[in-house]
């Protein structure tokens, strides 16, 4: 794997993991709920589960762990880890966040659309 690839390839899974608590109704999109609707709170922590994934997923790229042995620690990797400061965290946080926009959206109108019929 490139690390052309790594890096698209996490853009792409993070915008998916950013609207998966906005899209559907069950838990972390598998699990079946026993009420009908996940309440607000449960999706904010799906959403910030989602950004721990990925975050996670870009700390081990960054380590250069491209092979699958390597990613989940059995090689090792032939990366470092870069001192980053509070500014990488934020604006890392607030990109997940702009990423989360289109599925905040269709919820809320959903919502919206669903107690005006």
């Amino acid at each position: 794997m490139t690390s052309t690839f790594a890096v698209y390839g996490l853009l792409i899974l993070s915008f998916a993991l950013a609207n998966l608590p906005w899209l559907n109704d069950r838990l972390l999109a598998v699990f079946p709920l026993v009420s009908r609707q996940k309440v607000f709170w449960l999706r904010l922590l799906e959403w910030g589960a989602g950004f721990g994934l990925a975050a996670l997923l870009a700390w081990r790229f960054e380590l250069g762990c491209t092979s699958i042995a390597a990613f989940f620690g059995f090689a090792a990797c032939p990366g470092e880890i870069y001192a980053k400061t509070w500014e990488f965290y934020s604006v890392a946080l607030v990109l997940f966040a702009v990423f989360a926009l289109p599925g905040f959206i269709y919820f809320a109108e959903g919502r919206r659309r669903h107690k005006s019929a």
